[in-house]
């Protein structure tokens, strides 16, 4: 029974690999505004089309040394990260859930957290072709998620639009709207309570970092900061540890 866990395991790692290959494309196309699937994956410097050997996740970057073959040019350390982290990722979510529809619901959402944070890191948006068939997925998931029940996913997202609503009104022109977008996202993908949880690591984790950066003088004082990054790994976190890090503040409290 553990031998099959193991394989299971490591099969949906390399399945996450995989997803982690497109998602690099995902994050070199989307932002301008180009086409997932043409022209072919090929080197953006010497626009040599890339041979299937090259096209294996993680183990073609490590095998070519981060350079294209042809030309030289270097391959971002990026991609690397994307496949390993997404196979780690994808690994850990077979691990705590098993061959469960909660597995495959988390992956695909979490297949489009990682592209929209690294976006609005470098572009400072979130781009509708991502986060719109993200809404959609997540409310044609809400009947087929036991837990924790339709009403909580939809309370979750109605809840999290509102609250990231009024801050964008309040604060003026400090959230954008692709904020309040990925806040209804996380809503109807962690729901009542989780989504409360999810929403406030975010804020934390966007805090410190802010907060490192502006003592290192890496940012100025007016430089912004996009929030789509920490709210996307705090709710990596929920999906995996939100239940026991929320029981661990109720029982703190």
């Amino acid at each position: 029974m553990m031998e099959a866990t193991y394989f299971f395991i490591g099969l949906y790692a390399l399945l996450g690999a995989a997803v982690g290959s497109f998602l690099n494309v995902c994050i070199d196309r989307v932002p301008e505004g180009l086409s997932l699937v043409s022209p072919p994956s090929h080197c953006p410097s010497c626009e040599r089309r890339l041979r299937p050997l090259e096209l294996v996740p993680i183990f073609s970057y490590l095998a070519l040394r981060g350079r294209c073959q042809t030309c030289g040019a270097r391959i971002p350390f990026r991609v690397f990260l994307v496949e390993l982290g997404t196979a780690g990722w994808f690994g850990l979510l077979a691990w705590r859930f098993g061959p469960t529809f909660e597995t495959l619901r988390l992956s695909a959402f979490s297949a489009l957290l990682i592209p929209i944070a690294l976006i609005d890191l470098d572009h400072q948006r979130i781009p509708n072709r991502l986060i719109y068939p993200g809404l959609a997925l997540a409310a044609l998931a809400i009947p087929f998620s036991p837990s924790p029940g339709s009403l909580a996913l939809l309370l979750g997202g109605a809840g999290s639009f509102l609250i990231f609503f009024a801050l964008a009104w309040l604060s003026k022109a400090g959230m954008g709207m692709g904020d309040i977008k990925l806040a209804a996202f996380i809503g109807l993908t962690t729901g009542h309570p989780l989504a409360w949880l999810a929403l406030l690591l975010g804020f934390i984790l966007g805090g410190l970092v802010a907060g490192v950066l502006l003592t290192l003088r890496r940012v100025g004082r007016k430089d912004p900061i996009p929030l789509g990054p920490f709210l996307a790994a705090a709710t990596l976190i929920t999906y995996v540890w939100g239940e026991s890090i929320l029981s661990w503040w109720i029982a703190r409290l």
